[in-house]
């Protein structure tokens, strides 16, 4: 059903009256199924997310590796002490020096699924990848050095209009130190950026204390390029390790 609404809406974007009456028809469908489909999301994410959590901590703490919360996570660690109340999945960040492929092979082992990755240039320019445990996604951000002023990582967005399955690259441009510390999330010890505060008020506003419920990472163009440019360059693979097999119950 979802891909002939798409390919109604594609075949008639060019007639703007007839696009608009698709949308009128549509619509009720298309935002009652993504209702239905966040709610089902929301549900995984609260019954697993701090196994998750506790699964990914301590896989990176028996690698060594220097994590940090990133995003809303950072968010819910200074302002919940743990998960936010919409959060539906868990954003964590690390430098490109500190990454290894061994990292990936130790979350595999560790039950892990690794789902997407996106790269800029081979990763040489930006990075992101996706793992999932129990139905539970877990982000990971890559920082890299200031191209212009600020440290950024990268965040990748569908643009079809640029080509069929294409992503566009986005810098996100953030004061990020290098050094860390613990804090309590959910009761048990993490790292964040040891400027989480900063991390906060420059990515949130200076009210982020205070939930936002308009707040979204897709129009917030603040500190954000569009990585044109590097369109041609940007690589985006799903399970690349391959989809795990389903088991019958």
């Amino acid at each position: 059903m979802d891909k002939l609404i798409k390919s109604a809406k594609k075949a008639l974007a060019g007639h703007s009256s007839l696009y608009g009456l698709a949308g009128f028809i549509f619509g009720p469908v298309t935002r009652r199924r993504e209702r239905k489909e966040k709610a089902r999301k929301m549900k995984i994410f609260q019954e697993n997310a701090l196994d998750a959590l506790k699964a990914f901590v301590g896989c990176m703490e028996e690698q060594k590796v220097r994590y940090t919360l990133a995003f809303g996570s950072i968010l819910g660690a200074i302002r919940e002490h743990g998960f936010i109340k919409h959060d539906i999945d868990i954003d964590t960040a690390m430098w490109i020096d500190d990454f290894n492929p061994g990292i990936v092979t130790a979350l595999e082992k560790a039950g892990f699924t690794w789902v997407f990755s996106h790269t800029v240039d081979g990763g040489k320019l930006g990075r992101e990848d996706t793992f999932e445990y129990h139905g539970v996604h877990i982000d990971i951000f890559y920082f890299y050095p200031a191209i212009d002023k600020l440290p950024y990582c990268c965040d990748f967005l569908w643009q079809d209009e640029l080509g069929p399955h294409t992503r566009l690259p986005r810098r996100l441009e953030i004061p990020v130190s290098h050094e860390r510390r613990k804090v309590l999330f959910e009761g048990i010890e993490v790292y964040v950026p040891d400027n989480a505060e900063e991390f906060c008020e420059f990515r949130y506003g200076p009210d982020y204390m205070t939930p936002n419920p308009k707040w979204n990472w897709v129009n917030e163009h603040d500190h954000t390029v569009e990585w044109y440019d590097k369109v041609g360059v940007t690589e985006s693979r799903k399970y690349p390790h391959g989809k795990p097999q389903q088991t019958n119950p």
